[in-house]
Parts: structure tokens; C-alpha cells; sequence
């Protein structure tokens, strides 16, 4: 079987190519430039030249594939509502191409599209936070769930905030850096704010299994567990020998600057659909505080 995969150089898709390769799929990978095709060929990934903005690209190589998966995003954060845009009309693209073939189209979301989740750990009908800078994108998601009508089998699988494991993700090493630069671990006021979290290798794990569950259909959460903003700085105050310490919103968006939205909020996901309908299986990592503890964040600071 062979599947297009799109940000297959990414922190998602490089973990995602590596599990379908080890189940012995055939992988052709979107490359925006030379440095990214000579990283999929040491992979032995077969390159597809071309960026998100690349409509052609995209339309040719999903139709020579058996499936599409989609991780890429651009994280336009000076624009992100034109990322948005850019996202749909790449969900439209792939729409057009798999159209009638019943092939499966997975889509990735993001849970920040929810906002803040107050107390609740939010399934898939948990409305898109009204206040929410990020809600936008829940638009991308729906496109991808009415192109069931059109003949494909589209699956959303929205991840957490906190991906993590192999010492990356987008919002693990701020964390750390930020404490580093400062000197301590800062949250916002009390920092019981909760967020979910699930290790990278896990995510790679469920990618693989809504490709291969031929039932697979609709928005699937993913997490596997849920901490305290508190809880994680604690954790990088361990990891740099610093103190972890309170500050005040003002203070905390002068500090993160535009990844305030995300490290001031509660963010809670319920993934008992995946584990129920998919038999995925998440926690044989470590968890994200051990992870940033003790496992692969330290080689952050070595």
C-alpha cells in the first residue's frame, strides 16, 4: 500500500513514516527543498517535490496513492487564520483527487481549536471555544469530515497541545528554554491550569491504526493523559536545577509572548472513541513529566 504523506520531515510525520515503513508501507513524502528530499532518501522515502501551495503536486500524488495522510501545518503565527486558509484549500485538493475512491484521507487538528476547556476533558462534540484566537481551523476539520459524503473515508485526528518524546514538539522545549533564558520556571498565577498530553511515539501508533482500521471514520481525540502547567514546570525546574515559581498573566505575556494562549489555559481531551473503536493503546512511555525529568528532554541541556 502506498501512502502520500504530507510534513513527512516534520516532529508528527517523520514519526508517523517511521511506523508505516516499519509495517511495510510504501511512503512517498512531500519535500519543499533539497534539504528535505536528501532527509526522506536516507529514509528511503520516495521524494514528491513541493510545498502545501503546490495544488497540482498534491492532486497528482494523492491520486497515485492508496491513501493520504496530512501533518503538515503552517505555523503561521503572525497569520494564522491565512494558514488556515492555505490548510483548506489543501483539504480541498486532496478532496478533489480521492473523490469516489472510498481511499482514506487523514487529517490532523489541533485541541487548540476548543480554547480553554475549563474542568472538562473534551470529547469530540465539545464545542470550539467561542474566544478561541485558534478556532478557525476547526473549520479544516469539518471539510475533511463532509468529504464522507463524497465517496472518501476522511478521518480528523485532533492532537493535544503537548506532544512530546525524542526530546521535540513545539511546546516542551519552550518551556524549557524559556526557564533557562530566565532563570526559573515560570506558570501563569496558580498554574493548575491541566492540558493533555500524549508521547509522539503513541500518536505515530493511532495514525497507523486509522489507516488500518477499514471502520476508521470521523474526528478521533488523541491524549493520554493530563497535567498541571504547575506539575510541568516543576518538572523543568527539576531538569535545570532552577525554582519553579508563580507570575502574574501580565508578566507571563510580556515573557511567552504569542504561546501565552497556549500556556495559560486548561486544555483537556477525552480519547476514550480512539481507544475504544480503534484498540489503540497509549501510555508505554514515559509520561511527560519523567519524560522531561528524566527521560529524553535531557539532552536539551547537556
Amino acid at each position: 500500500m502506498k501512502v502520500f504523506l504530507t510534513g513527512a520531515t516534520g516532529y508528527v510525520g517523520s514519526a508517523v513514516a517511521e511506523r508505516l515503513k516499519g509495517r511495510g508501507y510504501e511512503v512517498l513524502g512531500l519535500a519543499r527543498n533539497d534539504e528535505s528530499q536528501a532527509k526522506l532518501n536516507e529514509k528511503k522515502i520516495e521524494a514528491v517535490l513541493g510545498d502545501l501551495n503546490d495544488f497540482d503536486v498534491l492532486r497528482n500524488a494523492a491520486q497515485a496513492s492508496d491513501a493520504v495522510i496530512h501533518t503538515a501545518f503552517s505555523h503561521n503565527f503572525e497569520d494564522y487564520n491565512d494558514a488556515v486558509r492555505l490548510d483548506r484549500e489543501v483539504i480541498k485538493t486532496f478532496g478533489e483527487a480521492l473523490s469516489q475512491t472510498n481511499k482514506p484521507l487523514i487529517v490532523t487538528s489541533s485541541s487548540a481549536v476548543l480554547g480553554d476547556t475549563r474542568s472538562n476533558e473534551a470529547d469530540e462534540d465539545y464545542p470550539f471555544g467561542e474566544n478561541s484566537p485558534r478556532k478557525f481551523r476547526g473549520e479544516a476539520e469539518r471539510d475533511v469530515l463532509q468529504l464522507s459524503s463524497k465517496g472518501i473515508r476522511s478521518i480528523v485526528l485532533r492532537l493535544p497541545l503537548f506532544v512530546y518524546g525524542r526530546s521535540g514538539s513545539s511546546f516542551v522545549p519552550f518551556v524549557i528554554n524559556q526557564a533557562r533564558a530566565v532563570g526559573t520556571a515560570n506558570y501563569v498565577e496558580s498554574g493548575e491550569q491541566k492540558v493533555s498530553a500524549v508521547h509522539i511515539n503513541d500518536v505515530a501508533d493511532l495514525y497507523f491504526l486509522a489507516l488500518d482500521t477499514s471502520t476508521a471514520k470521523g474526528l478521533y481525540n488523541v491524549a493520554a493523559e493530563s497535567v498541571s502547567m504547575k506539575e510541568m514546570n516543576e518538572a523543568v525546574g527539576r531538569l535545570l536545577d532552577v525554582k519553579a515559581r508563580s507570575i502574574s498573566a501580565e508578566k507571563a505575556k510580556e515573557q511567552f509572548g504569542k504561546m501565552f494562549d497556549f500556556l495559560s489555559i486548561n486544555n483537556q481531551l477525552d480519547a476514550t472513541k480512539a481507544k475504544a473503536n480503534l484498540r489503540w493503546s497509549p501510555g508505554s512511555y514515559h509520561s511527560i513529566l519523567d519524560d522531561i525529568e528524566n527521560g529524553s528532554y535531557r539532552k536539551l541541556i547537556v
